[in-house]
């Protein structure tokens, strides 16, 4: 909306499209739930910590556990309390409630019954062993006590966040020149980034079992405890893919149906040569660069390899996925997240993001 004045249009005041809209009248948190607030930081802290002590190559290692499974789900509820309180969000207090309560009985069942954190507490001594329990437990009783039966909290997060959907239709609609200035747009490409980096190292463990079923050629390595047992380690190279194939190939695809005139076929068959080609080069560079002594993969004994980088019967696996996620799996992932409230996919996205970065911290810091 533009108001002339003296004959001129004044500039456009508002915000940007797709920027969530400024929360009015929010009363101050105050010094308890600001306490609270930093209590989650703590937790998250120390759940960063906790990943650099045991990382599988340091001294301690570390299995895929109760206390694995305590730590990801305590530092994402907590990344997701952060961001909560500070939007007045509503449903922060049932929220925390209950995410807190869970993770305190975890912790507990961890720590008495199973010993997970005995060699934590062996390495970090006596006093720091005391902060740390203190700080997590007696915190706990605290946050719940207080949103649970206190009246301010109440009077302070009241304010519904969670926005409406999108609405029908694709993203892509939208001139890209005006989407990518967009907070949802950014926030929607790190959460594919962050799903397919797990969901490529389970189709990686899935490729696998087939070569030992002899669906497909090739060799793999049984030992490999990071393909095999940890199972949450990220394969951020399936994310970078699955962010590329949104930026770049599925803007192709549009262009060759808009220059087909929608006829699917050769629209199809051209993407597809599109896909095996950007897949090929991506694959032959970084093995050019990262597998220059085939530390990570050797497909000289491959038919139709070449310099043993790259193989016909991979480019091909590649090629396929890239044109199902092109044409089937990004579209019906982008028309699900539009159908999904704007503030709640926010409260996803930190969670998403809390649980990558602790385990990438779990797996590439190296404790001296």
């Amino acid at each position: 909306m533009q108001i002339r004045v003296s004959g001129r249009p004044a500039r456009f005041v508002g915000r940007r499209p797709g920027r969530p809209a400024p929360v009015t009248g929010r009363k101050p948190l105050g010094p308890q739930l600001r306490i609270i607030q930093i209590y989650y930081v703590i937790v998250m802290l120390v759940g960063f910590g906790y990943a650099a002590l045991i990382n599988p190559k340091g001294d301690l290692g570390f299995v895929y556990d109760l206390s694995m499974l305590r730590a990801c789900i305590q530092l994402c509820t907590s990344a997701q309390a952060v961001y909560m309180l500070q939007r007045r969000a509503k449903w922060a207090i049932p929220f925390c409630v209950v995410a807190t309560s869970v993770c305190t009985v975890l912790s507990l069942i961890d720590m008495f019954a199973m010993h997970a954190n005995a060699p934590v507490f062996a390495l970090l001594g006596p006093f720091a062993s005391a902060a740390f329990v203190t700080v997590e437990y007696v915190g706990a009783i605290v946050t719940v006590t207080y949103l649970a039966l206190a009246r301010h909290p109440r009077e302070v997060l009241c304010v519904d966040i969670a926005g409406k959907p999108e609405g029908d239709g694709h993203s892509w609609d939208r001139p890209l020149r005006e989407r990518i200035r967009t907070w949802p747009y950014w926030r929607d490409l790190a959460i594919y980034f962050i799903v397919f980096s797990f969901l490529g190292h389970w189709a990686e463990i899935l490729f696998c079992r087939l070569i030992i079923a002899g669906v497909f050629m090739g060799s793999y390595d049984p030992t490999n405890a990071m393909l095999w047992d940890q199972w949450l380690f990220p394969f951020s190279a399936e994310g970078i893919a699955l962010a590329m194939v949104v930026v770049l190939l599925h803007p192709v695809k549009e262009k060759l149906l808009e220059h087909f005139e929608g006829r699917t076929l050769p629209a199809l068959a051209c993407s597809f040569a599109i896909n095996g080609l950007v897949c090929t080069s991506i694959d032959f560079g970084t093995g050019m660069v990262a597998n220059q002594n085939y530390e990570l993969w050797d497909y000289r004994d491959m038919p139709f390899n070449f310099m043993g980088q790259v193989c016909l019967q991979n480019s091909m696996v590649y090629t396929i996925a890239a044109t199902l996620i092109v044409w089937v799996v990004y579209p019906l992932m982008d028309l699900g997240l539009r159908k999904v409230p704007r503030g709640v996919l926010d409260v996803a996205f930190f969670g998403l993001l809390s649980v990558y970065v602790f385990e990438a911290a779990l797996h590439f810091i190296v404790p001296a």
